[in-house]
């Protein structure tokens, strides 16, 4: 339970200063998200951001194993021993930025600039207390402190649930203040959030996967063309009760991808029944799920890095399937998620596309098109991916 720290004149002082600053930023401030930066995240197109959230670098070779390519966070760091070890593993990091990381003879493996995690939700403010959340003109000044520092890397923010959950009251006095993640995304250039419905103890959220499809949509409904959207997954047990399932983690993941995100990231501490960092090892099961992921994703990265197709398929179907279409070497590729734990048969029409089969990706299954339409089975949650070879395609 949020302990809230109340002092109406403190409050009342801190929104004057909040508006005073937002007429400020609103007459511009120079700082551009989105610019080329040179020792950014790769720009390849078979590249794709796979991270972990907060892990000792010494851990990096078996992340490296299951397919994380990135580290996002530094506990007490970034040191110059935590970079050079992630060097030697060739690990990429989104790490604070301090001196150390500024001058570090490896700071090659910096990616990216990363802001103070969850700035929208309360901030402790001793003795078990909490105040508001970090003013949202405070986090746009520190990014573009970041940026007079270091013109050649992006920064990223990482939101915590709020921008899913409006029932989520760890933002204190924040709560609800939905123009906050406007303001404080101005001129980042890559925007995450975390919200983790199996493990979350909100009723209205628990169980409820679309939650992380929620929070993607709502942030690039924000994010301007040149911004990025990545999602944080849960991959432990939380709630000691409810572990993650490799159907969950799939679904997050996909949902997360289908809507937007283009960046992963995963967040593996477990608590109970003891504080463990790489919790995940905890759960053969999800570590060899998110291996599989990471492999699959890595292979789809030069079609995920491709502008998204729009208008050509629909869904007829007794629950929300949603999805993501791309064109590839003369291929449709629809990627699809079912919203609700309903099990469901919907019909996919595809339009002005002349095709005869389309295959299911890592399911060894083929269906066949008729009058460019195919049906499918989906469990609750469930996540199948097409691949449409048109017709003269090679397949």
């Amino acid at each position: 339970m949020w302990r809230i720290f109340r002092k109406s004149q403190l409050f009342s002082s801190i929104n004057l200063r909040y508006w005073i600053c937002v007429v400020a930023l609103i007459a511009g401030t120079g700082a551009v998200a989105g610019q080329n930066y040179p020792n950014g995240i790769p720009g390849d197109a078979d590249f794709f951001p796979i991270g972990v959230w907060l892990q000792s670098p010494a851990r990096a070779p078996a992340y490296k194993a299951i397919g994380v390519n990135t580290y996002v966070g530094l506990w007490q760091g970034p040191t110059e021993r935590q970079l050079a070890d992630l060097a030697k593993y060739g690990m990429f990091v989104i790490a604070s930025q301090n001196d150390v990381a500024l001058h570090s003879p490896n700071r090659a493996i910096i990616k990216a600039w990363l802001q103070q995690d969850e700035p929208d939700n309360a901030q402790p403010i001793g003795l078990g207390l909490y105040g508001t959340c970090i003013p949202a003109t405070e986090v746009v000044r520190r990014t573009h402190e970041m940026k007079a520092r270091d013109p050649t890397r992006p920064v990223m923010l990482n939101f915590g649930q709020g921008v899913a959950n409006e029932y989520w009251k760890g933002r204190g006095p924040c709560t609800n203040d939905r123009s906050y993640y406007t303001i404080a995304a101005r001129d980042v250039d890559i925007l995450s959030f975390d919200i983790y419905p199996v493990g979350s103890k909100t009723p209205q959220v628990k169980g409820k996967l679309e939650y992380v499809a929620r929070g993607v949509a709502r942030l690039k409904s924000l994010a301007a063309s040149d911004q990025k959207v990545w999602a944080v997954i849960e991959t432990t047990a939380l709630d000691p009760g409810h572990a993650v399932t490799p159907a969950q983690l799939r679904a997050e993941v996909w949902m997360a991808i289908i809507h937007g995100a283009r960046g992963i990231v995963y967040f593996v501490h477990e608590f109970l029944p003891t504080f463990r960092e790489d919790g995940i090892f905890r759960h053969v099961d999800i570590v060899k799920e998110v291996a599989k992921e990471n492999k699959l994703i890595e292979s789809m990265a030069p079609i995920l890095n491709i502008s998204d197709l729009s208008g050509v398929v629909t869904v007829q179907s007794t629950v929300p399937i949603d999805t993501l279409v791309k064109r590839y070497n003369n291929k449709i590729y629809v990627f699809a998620v079912s919203m609700t734990n309903k099990v469901s048969q919907p019909w996919f029409t595809l339009k002005g596309l002349d095709a005869t089969k389309a295959l299911v990706i890592d399911e060894d299954r083929t269906l066949a098109i008729t009058r460019s339409t195919f049906q499918d089975s989906f469990d609750g949650y469930g996540v199948h991916i097409y691949e449409v070879p048109l017709r003269g395609s090679d397949n």
